[in-house]
């Protein structure tokens, strides 16, 4: 009898044991479960972080053409973004889709990494700068003096240009008054003023100034000029000096010259497109055929800026340049998760 009951104590306390074993092992599965779902849920909301900043990085860096794809490390994860064109609104605006899909990996599955895709629509901007006239300043008193002295609005590139001339701009703008000899300034109007300064200026001329001023936004050429003999003759580039700038012979080229500080320049100094100008200094010599905007910066230092060189309205330089600003927008609460 006492062998017995010694035996049936025995195989309960396995049985025993083995559910203890089994009720602990499904706890550990419970929560090993819920461990592992808390961790892809935390991980697929990185994802979909990823997913955005990829895509509104790719928005904010695009100047010139639109890249059809890029790829982006941001944080644990990685972007892969693509656009597409839709549609064109007008003339000078396209519509993009653009797609940003976010990966994370998890070290422990590293072939399932968590994704999540989110996509928006884009303008693209792709003439930005606004043509009000070939040289428009934010200073008080802007003149047009000899000898060399002059502004035209009429387009010189008419010869160039596909289609012939283009319209005629006016020729120079400033604060309060543009003055100088007759016939110095021709266009349509010859003359024009601003009396809203800087503000004025930017609404109506168009440009993200403090995102081209930006040293962090990237450009085609920083600091110094490219090597012109080593760039297609049809390239246009967006050339950024950070400080002010004497501009000589050694900066003649073409595209979008863009100074942040104040701008000047030499009589051999030569360009062919835009100049853009956080301000711009008392006198200004050479040769621009294209435009010449300046005052970005809210800096206005002088009360007056001379004209001595010759500077003139070619619609065929200044498009193109103005083609190499041109940017991507996204539209306004268009971000969602596709399906």
């Amino acid at each position: 009898m006492t062998r017995d009951r010694g035996g049936f104590v025995m195989a309960l306390v396995v049985l025993l044991l083995l559910a203890i074993s089994l009720a602990g092992a499904a706890g550990y599965l419970v929560v090993s479960s819920e461990f592992t779902m808390a961790r892809h849920a935390g991980q697929g909301g990185e994802a979909l972080a990823v997913a955005r900043g990829g895509l509104y990085r790719f928005v904010a860096e695009q100047l010139g053409p639109v890249a059809d794809s890029a790829r982006y490390a941001i944080g644990n994860g990685e972007a892969a973004v693509t656009a597409r064109k839709l549609a064109e609104v007008d003339a000078l605006t396209d519509v993009y889709y653009v797609r940003s899909e976010g990966f994370v990996i998890d070290p422990t599955i590293p072939d399932a990494p968590a994704a999540r895709v989110v996509g928006g629509y884009a303008y693209h901007r792709r003439r930005p700068l606004r043509k009000h006239g070939t040289v428009v300043i934010d200073v008080q008193n802007l003149q047009v003096l000899p000898p060399g002295g002059s502004v035209t609005g009429h387009d010189v590139g008419g010869a160039t240009c596909p289609g012939g001339a283009a319209p005629s701009i006016a020729g120079a703008i400033g604060r309060n008054n543009v003055t100088g000899p007759p016939g110095l300034r021709t266009g349509s109007p010859a003359d024009e003023v601003w009396p809203g300064g800087y503000p004025q200026l930017l609404s109506r001329i168009g440009l993200r100034w403090d995102v081209l001023a930006d040293p962090a936004f990237p450009v085609d050429y920083e600091d110094a000029p490219p090597s012109w003999g080593s760039i297609p003759a049809d390239q246009f580039p967006v050339v950024r000096y950070n400080g002010s700038l004497h501009a000589t012979a050694a900066w003649s080229g073409r595209g979008v010259l863009l100074v942040t500080g104040r701008f000047d320049s030499s009589d051999s100094f030569r360009w062919d497109g835009i100049v853009l100008a956080g301000w711009v200094d008392e006198r200004i010599d050479g040769d621009i055929d294209g435009m010449l905007v300046g005052g970005f910066a809210n800096h206005a230092p002088y009360t007056q800026t001379q004209i001595r060189g010759a500077i003139r309205y070619h619609s065929c330089n200044v498009d193109r340049a103005n083609e190499s600003l041109s940017y991507l927008e996204l539209v306004e609460s268009s971000l969602f998760e596709p399906a």
